[in-house]
C-alpha cells in the first residue's frame, strides 16, 4: 500500500514539474534598435475572447514583444523585434488565427 502511495506522489510531482516546464518562456534578448511597434487594423473580432485569441498567436511569434488587442477599435499594435520577424510575418498570424487584418 504504501508502494502505491508513493508511485501516485512521484508521478503527481513529475506530472506538474512537466506543467510548469511548459509554461515557462524563453528569454529574449533584444537591441533596443531593433524593436519596432506597429498598429494593424484588424477586421473579425467581436469581444475580449477574440482580442486574447488574436494576441496569444501573434505572441508564440518568433521575435515579438508585446501584443496589444482592441475589438473596439478592430486593432491590434504590436512591438516585435525587426531581425527576427517583420510585419508580412504578422499579417499571416493574424490571418491564421481566423481574422482579417486590413493594409493602408
Amino acid at each position: 500500500m504504501k508502494n502505491r502511495i508513493r508511485i501516485v506522489i512521484f508521478s503527481s510531482i513529475i506530472f506538474a514539474a512537466g506543467c510548469n516546464s511548459a509554461n515557462q518562456k524563453e528569454t529574449m534578448i533584444v537591441k533596443k534598435s531593433d524593436l519596432v511597434e506597429t498598429c494593424i487594423a484588424v477586421e473579425g473580432m467581436t469581444c475580449v475572447g477574440c482580442e486574447v485569441t488574436l494576441e496569444k498567436n501573434l505572441t508564440e511569434l518568433k521575435g515579438v514583444v508585446k501584443v496589444s488587442a482592441s475589438s473596439s477599435k478592430d486593432e491590434a499594435t504590436i512591438t516585435f523585434d525587426k531581425s527576427k520577424t517583420n510585419e508580412e510575418t504578422l499579417i499571416k498570424a493574424i490571418e491564421k488565427a481566423g481574422y482579417q487584418p486590413i493594409l493602408k
